[in-house]
């Protein structure tokens, strides 16, 4: 087995979670420097809604002045991690390969709670719009849920089309869905990527609730992201971010045990951006769309 060191495993754990986070590279993320204070705060976020500019009548009459909306959205951060004992024995006689068999393992499980806490905003938010149990009239509903994304404010750009496993195989088989190599997307997210339909780029998460689907603009949701600081007295530890997505790998021997403490964590939260704020004339913007086949 090679000499380990934090950074070279740390490295690993990115590369990892960079495949597994598929949600938060879909998503408005808030930068973890807005974040400050003990594990559990909250931050608000402040979305500003569209607007509309107005005509003057005739010269020199009077103008109207309008407010500049925006929707709060409110963040709250959890320390997300996994830990692991490595006794002597493992370390000495039963490893082969460090990265393969703990931090990747350690990574997916910190990865897959990130994700989550983005696909449970996703899975607690409202259905707006019912599909068939046997998804015969998916299309129709897609095409519904771009007519309602685009509908006072069009956001052509940035717009995906998240989907259950069950959901996907209805779109896979229709002939709309368009290969994975057409899609242009950039390389961090094109594994995830099922291919494009619709106008939406469409990525699968088996974090969303069986049958369901959403369509929304990047602004739709925000997820939030902040790498631990790094604890005094720790003997080895790293500290990487790729893609916005950050972690923190740190060892420790713990002699009581007689063994090597190995961490994995992060802090992550997630929140819908509600449609209740409203820009000129009441108009409310649709950012995103649920989508529930009829036997969920």
């Amino acid at each position: 087995m090679a000499v380990l060191t934090a950074q070279g495993i740390a490295n690993v754990a990115v590369a990892l979670l960079t495949r597994q986070l598929v949600l938060p590279r879909t998503v408005m993320q808030i930068p973890g420097g807005e974040f400050a204070g003990s594990n559990g705060d909250t931050v608000t976020v402040r979305v500003p809604q569209p607007t509309t500019a107005r005509k003057q009548a005739t010269p020199g009459a009077t103008i109207t002045y309008d407010d500049v909306t925006e929707v709060p959205v409110n963040v709250t951060l959890e320390h997300l991690y996994h830990a692991k004992l490595v006794s002597d024995e493992e370390l000495s006689l039963r490893l082969e390969d460090y990265a393969r068999q703990i931090t990747r393992v350690q990574t997916a499980a910190v990865a897959t709670r990130a994700e989550n806490s983005l696909a449970t905003a996703m899975n607690n938010a409202s259905s707006n719009l019912t599909v068939a149990a046997d998804g015969s009239d998916v299309d129709a509903a897609v095409l519904e849920a771009r007519e309602l994304l685009g509908r006072y404010r069009p956001m052509t750009a940035s717009r995906y089309l998240a989907v259950s496993p069950e959901f996907a195989t209805f779109l896979l088989s229709t002939k709309q869905l368009t290969e994975v190599d057409a899609a242009g997307t950039p390389s961090a997210l094109r594994d995830a990527v099922i291919g494009r339909y619709r106008g939406f780029t469409v990525v699968e998460s088996a974090g969303l609730t069986a049958g369901t689907a959403h369509a929304y603009h990047e602004s739709g949701y925000a997820f939030a992201n902040r790498v631990p600081v790094v604890p005094r007295g720790v003997v080895d530890s790293a500290i990487s971010n790729e893609g916005g997505i950050g972690l923190r790998q740190i060892f420790q021997y713990v002699p009581d045990k007689l063994s090597d403490a190995s961490v994995v964590s992060t802090f992550a939260g997630a929140a819908r951006v509600p449609e209740d704020g409203t820009g000129t004339n009441g108009t409310v913007f649709t950012r995103s769309v649920k989508l529930v086949t009829s036997d969920s």
